[in-house]
């Protein structure tokens, strides 16, 4: 018998409401942001206890050096990955969430059910679940699943990871494009339609990221949750013959989605439900545009450039939000592209070029609001981490075409979240242009000594875990007048500047109107 049960902003029931526009007003709970650490589960950048500890840094090497290099001047960036009879070792008790980022939540009852993006750099890609009772602060490990392969570092001190351990052979990996590195399957993302669960993946692999359609697997009932029964490896990995990874024998794949990077939410509408998607062009991207729409190289004031002493180049990459239906969960059909969000040839240091990651809740008068993240040329990344914003849209949502238009609220100068302020000094002008609505600085919960060798770039660089980047909100109704936002965050505009404090998950709470955003249902299947 299907049901619908209080749970989560992936499904969510259309409701028969009036035009009129009540706008929101969002405030930031006091004290609420914090970064989110997790107990047991895989490895850790960062483990305390009497028994086990240990603290992951580093930096990239100058290039006219080899490994190993010296862990005193440069980092152990695999400090402890794997215990030296080869086996890979586990967070034994509570740590920040590094290396975890691009979370999908959502609630179950009074429980937070999180699925993670697990990622050491150049090593290991794999889904985790796990559970939180204090709203995303703390989680507690429930399983991993899908990941790309099983081996360790050859050396601790690589932070390219050039090798890894086959079996006592010292096989080609992070220096080898025939390998896999990190990339796995990302981007998870759990859709309930007819009272069958599946969770969506991106494929990142070469050749398939951004092209290939989404990889779908079947979620089964247990008691470790969304990921109980899924195969442990999502791959399998050729490393000890050569070649490239492929994905595992029960992978499914969707059908009609355009160049889909990642979904957002989901709108259950009768017999169909209604998704809203990241389309990704990676070719022909931009190559076609006029040059007045083409990203520049950063400009000097940029805190890549800050960090890195040098430029990123520009970025050609194009997103769409599309929307799509769906009957089956499998076989999609493309309804069109969203207006209203972002400008794919903005190339305005203050403009949405690019929005990457996001989720969706259900306002009271039919409309929906969407929590996302985004930048533009001043980060000249598509996946688009600059600020967190928000945006609702026009009009109730009583069909698939009304998820087509919607307006920003919350942009890159009134942001909710934002990565560090940078100032172009031919105007002045800060970026943003007025403080976020969350507005700490210092919240990293890491020390200097446990990053060492990584040295924080001057003045007015706070050190917040997600000072260099912060994207993917994902928004859960806490109650009448509260919601959480689960995030991802980086100390660091690239992983390779600070290797000791990257993908980092924090939480924070939003104050709204009484009865703002309503309550959301998913289809559940007894």
């Amino acid at each position: 018998m299907t049901r619908l049960l209080f749970g989560t902003a992936a499904g969510v029931l259309l409701a028969v409401a009036s035009t009129a526009h009540a706008g929101s007003t969002l405030s930031y709970v006091p004290d609420s942001l914090t970064q989110s650490v997790i107990e047991h589960g895989p490895w850790t950048l960062h483990q305390s206890g009497h028994h086990f500890h240990h603290d992951a840094s580093g930096i990239v090497p100058p290039g006219t050096l080899t490994p190993p290099y010296n862990p005193t001047l440069y980092g152990t960036p695999y400090a402890d990955y794997c215990s030296a009879s080869g086996e890979t070792t586990i967070n034994h008790g509570k740590s920040v969430m590094q290396p975890y980022y691009f979370p999908f939540v959502r609630r179950r009852g009074a429980v937070l059910e999180g699925l993670f993006d697990y990622r050491p750099r150049n090593e290991q890609e794999a889904t985790v679940a796990a559970i939180s009772t204090d709203w995303g602060a703390t989680w507690q490990f429930k399983g991993k699943a899908l990941a790309l392969n099983p081996y360790c570092p050859w050396d601790a001190t690589d932070p390219d990871n050039q090798n890894v351990n086959v079996n006592g052979v010292k096989t080609a990996y992070g220096s080898s494009s025939a390998n896999a590195g990190d990339n796995g399957l990302g981007h998870a993302f759990v859709l309930s339609v007819k009272g069958k669960q599946r969770v969506y993946h991106l494929n990142r692999a070469d050749g398939h990221i951004d092209s290939d359609q989404l990889v779908v697997h079947p979620l089964h009932r247990g008691e470790d949750f969304s990921l109980f029964g899924l195969p442990e490896l999502g791959f399998v990995s050729p490393l000890a013959s050569g070649g490239y990874p492929k994905l595992e024998a029960t992978a499914g794949a969707t059908t009609g989605l355009i160049d889909p990077d990642a979904i957002l939410g989901a709108v259950h509408m009768g017999e169909k439900t209604a998704v809203v998607y990241v389309s990704k062009s990676l070719t022909p991207g931009d190559k076609s545009f006029p040059a007045n729409q083409v990203c520049s190289p950063t400009p000097a004031f940029a805190l890549t450039n800050l960090v890195n002493k040098k430029p990123r180049k520009p970025n050609h990459d194009v997103i769409t939000i599309r929307i799509a239906t769906t009957s089956d969960g499998v076989n999609f059909t493309d309804v069109g592209a969203a207006t209203g969000l972002n400008d794919q040839t903005t190339v305005a240091l203050n403009g949405i070029r690019w929005l990457g990651s996001g989720s969706i809740l259900r306002i009271h008068d039919g409309r929906f609001g969407m929590f996302f993240g985004a930048g533009n040329c001043l980060d000249n990344d598509s996946d688009g981490f600059h600020f967190i914003g928000y945006a609702e849209t026009d009009n109730p949502v009583r069909g698939a075409g009304d998820l087509l238009k919607w307006h920003v609220v919350n942009g890159f100068d009134n942001p909710i979240l934002s990565t560090d302020k940078v100032v172009d000094p031919a105007g002045p002008r800060p970026y943003p242009l007025n403080a976020p609505l969350v507005n700490v600085h210092g919240a990293d919960a890491l020390t200097a000594a446990q990053v060492a060798p990584f040295v924080p770039p001057g003045e007015g660089y706070t050190t917040n875990f997600f000072s260099g980047r912060v994207y993917d909100p994902q928004a859960v109704l806490t109650d009448e007048r509260t919601v959480t936002i689960v995030f991802a965050g980086y100390n660091t505009p690239q992983p390779s500047n600070n290797l000791g404090d990257y993908r980092s998950i924090g939480r924070f709470q939003l104050g709204v109107q009484r009865g703002y955003f309503m309550p959301p249902f998913v289809e559940s299947d007894d």
